[in-house]
């Protein structure tokens, strides 16, 4: 009795392998497929090998990608301002915004370490390829799609890839922060466009959970540039220098604008250099710039909205960057643009 109880459970799971089996070979077969054509209908894997970097710029920042799959991302203003340095790499993801270093973590690391991948196989998944799962075929309006997915960390990955002609045409990051918040990230590519044979996106409409989407064209793509030796592992910025003592602060212009009677002046100055200077809401501090002295007003966040406006000489917080703003709203300072350019001297200090 006990025999045929044994050959029973051994005959079935002699069933149970041979039902399984086919389908996880089947998958992975898939998937070295459409990896195979996904990298084909960028080049083809000859192409890519030949690559050791490459660059492309997108908005005010420009992408580095090297043979090795890391990626370094610059900010740039008018030449030779460097406002922010991000640097990733297998093991951490680090990044310097006007000379403060910080490390990123958790969802942000994994989806920065991710794209890296990605761009440096251009924008194909050849570095991506021992990690992803076929999740079937996927249907976007009139379209199908072939699903590939992987898992960095606690972030899921999404790929889409046409089933036409195997090229990427969405990715999704989804994950949950530490405080239980939903984090997703959608990166959907537009048309692919051909540089000297090889094919990368066009643009991508990037948009997350809980704000509005931005549009981001792709441009002056660069093959195999002559870079430093330890061009992929240095951090440095290019805003100046910034002396702090108690009532006064010294650094550099990084931006000059004058448009319709204001005049705006983009400091190298943070929040943690202005604190540490003493200054508060409402002092009254004397702007050294161009030559001229000015009275502003200083505001460590946004102003009320009747004090904007001409007549209004105030330093407020940058809206979109850390660092401050000095606004002078008065056809009187267009003299400024002259006299001041990137990395001019400025001053500041209490009255």
């Amino acid at each position: 009795m006990e025999r045929r109880r044994t050959a029973a459970q051994l005959a079935f799971s002699t069933f149970l392998l041979c039902l399984f089996l086919p389908s996880f070979s089947q998958s992975e077969a898939t998937v070295t497929e459409l990896v195979t054509k996904n990298i084909q209908a960028a080049g083809g894997a000859e192409k890519l090998a030949s690559l050791k970097n490459f660059s492309f710029k997108a908005g005010p920042r420009t992408f580095y990608l090297s043979s090795a799959g890391q990626m370094k991302i610059l900010t740039e203003m008018k030449k030779p301002i460097v406002t922010e340095v991000i640097l990733v790499d297998n093991d951490k993801v680090q990044r310097n915004c006007y000379n403060n270093i910080s490390e990123f973590v958790g969802l942000q690391k994994a989806t920065y370490q991710t794209l890296a991948k990605l761009r440096s196989g251009l924008f194909t998944l050849a570095r991506l390829k021992d990690d992803l799962e076929y999740g079937g075929l996927k249907a976007f309006g009139p379209k199908k799609h072939h699903l590939l997915k992987t898992k960095v960390d606690e972030l899921e990955v999404e790929f889409y890839l046409d089933s036409e002609e195997y090229r990427i045409e969405r990715i999704v990051f989804k994950g949950y922060t530490p405080g239980g918040d939903k984090f997703e990230i959608n990166h959907d590519y537009g048309v692919y466009q051909e540089i000297e044979g090889f094919y990368i996106p066009s643009s991508w409409f990037g948009s997350q959970v809980g704000t509005r989407g931005e549009l981001i064209e792709v441009s002056d793509v660069t093959f195999n540039q002559t870079l430093a030796e330890d061009f992929f592992s240095t951090l440095e910025v290019n805003v100046g220098e910034v002396k702090i003592e108690a009532g006064g602060l010294s650094g550099s212009v990084v931006e000059v604008v004058f448009r319709r009677g204001l005049l705006m002046i983009g400091t190298n100055w943070t929040s943690q250099c202005l604190q540490k200077a003493g200054f508060k809401t409402n002092d009254k501090l004397i702007l050294s710039a161009g030559g001229q002295e000015i009275d502003i007003e200083f505001f460590e966040s946004q102003p009320p909205r009747n004090d904007l406006g001409p007549g209004a000489k105030i330093m407020i917080p940058n809206r979109s960057d850390e660092n401050y703003l000095v606004y002078l709203w008065s056809e009187e300072f267009k003299d400024l643009t002259e006299t001041l350019s990137p990395l001019s001297p400025i001053q500041v200090k209490k009255k």
